[in-house]
């Protein structure tokens, strides 16, 4: 047969066969599209197979590892070795006591009993150790300075004393014979030997050339009274020490809210410069005074509390403080460090199986500082996440930042 014949079967039978791999790809985007909208697709499925060689690049164990947080219908992804790597931990939240809490204003002060002070020993020139300075510690009976009386207008007051006493032992030692002798009265023998004996009791009080000033007690500078060059008199003050062992929380309660402190049990407190609130109940704290016996001042009725200082507080600091009186019970609530806050939206995070975690938005009522009240959002017996879940919002976020799974190949 001539050659031009034979091409027409050719071309007839490649045109049949470039319609049948037509319709065949149309059947595949028809599945595609129902394979994203159904449900129950079956990556094992006859014709789908995910080993074959067109798709040996698309490993779905690998997409899985490396989304730690893919969301699958609201769940947050965080491998167990990761979440303790960052110190995510968990506490099983159940409803238990919280107390009535008003939230005032206070101040952390230096209990009288633990403030001490130092004289001076001496009239005289008064010149500071070079470290000594507010805030620096030092210890029982360390120096603090020296006062001198060598350039002092009149002259140094021991040598006076030691002149007025050699003078008075002169005196002293002409009368004796004297007296013995009958020429010299009694009284007048009497008169000189009172005036040595003060002379010399002038001499041993006075200290020649420079005297020391000690720390009366071991603690920290809080306040110096006299400076380096000023003249001071013996027993005037020079510096003031606070050994800062045992503390006063000042809380300054508005008059509106008398009627609480009688209820008023112990106290939470948050210095202003910390972001930590502390609990005077680990502290070995105790109230002091209360309403009773405390006299309002400017609007306001102070009440104390004694605290021992375990060196993370500093006299003389603002505070905010959280009165906690009587109890209620059967309350839900969470440490503050479990709350984060999305989009105005108070969150916390629950584990949910192993490895996964899901976001609950709640609403909060009370807080005494360390814990705050759950009025919704969560059940009792939930996984809370209470530490690292600022680590959990990052993982959240980096899911959402991931293109999309699809199962369009």
């Amino acid at each position: 047969m001539n050659g031009k014949y034979l091409k027409i079967p050719v071309l007839i039978f490649a045109a049949l066969a470039w319609s049948a791999a037509s319709v065949g790809c149309g059947k595949g985007d028809a599945h595609s599209e129902e394979t994203e909208n159904h449900d129950g697709h079956d990556h094992d499925h006859e014709g789908h197979d995910h080993e074959s060689e067109d798709h040996d690049e698309h490993d779905h164990e690998h997409d899985h590892d490396d989304h730690a947080g893919h969301d699958h219908s609201g769940l947050i992804e965080l491998k167990s070795e990761q979440a303790d790597r960052f110190g995510v931990k968990t506490e099983r939240i159940e409803p238990s006591l919280f107390s009535e809490v008003t939230v005032v204003s206070g101040r952390i002060e230096s209990k009288a009993s633990d403030e001490g002070v130092a004289t001076a020993t001496r009239n005289g020139i008064l010149t500071l150790s070079p470290n000594v300075n507010v805030g620096v510690r030092v210890g029982a009976g360390s120096p603090l300075g020296s006062i001198s009386a060598s350039n002092v207008q009149g002259g140094d007051p021991t040598v006076q004393a030691v002149t007025a006493r050699n003078a008075a032992k002169r005196e002293l030692d002409r009368l004796k014979p004297l007296h013995d002798d009958g020429i010299v009265s009694t009284e007048e023998y009497n008169n000189a030997l009172r005036a040595y004996e003060e002379a010399e009791a002038a001499v041993k009080t006075s200290k020649q050339g420079s005297a020391s000033v000690n720390s009366p007690k071991a603690g920290v500078i809080t306040r110096l009274l006299a400076k380096s060059g000023e003249y001071v008199e013996i027993g005037q003050p020079i510096a003031s020490i606070s050994g800062n062992t045992s503390l006063t929380l000042r809380a300054d309660v508005p008059e509106k809210y008398i009627g609480r402190i009688a209820g008023v049990r112990t106290a939470n407190f948050r210095p202003a410069a910390s972001e930590e609130t502390l609990s005077l109940e680990a502290l070995g704290g105790k109230m002091i005074s209360n309403a009773g016996s405390s006299v309002a001042e400017n609007g306001y009725i102070p009440v104390y509390f004694s605290f021992s200082n375990d060196g993370s507080v500093a006299p003389g600091a603002f505070a905010e403080v959280f009165l906690k009186s009587a109890d209620r019970h059967d309350v839900l609530s969470v440490p503050k460090e479990a709350v984060v806050e999305i989009n105005g939206n108070k969150c916390v995070y629950a584990a949910h199986g192993e490895g996964h975690y899901i976001k609950h938005v709640v609403s909060l009522g009370a807080s005494d500082g360390k814990r705050v009240e759950v009025l919704s959002g969560l059940h009792p017996g939930e996984e809370v996440v209470v530490k690292g879940a600022q680590v959990v919002r990052m993982a959240e976020t980096s899911a959402t930042a991931v293109p999309g799974h699809t199962h369009n190949h």
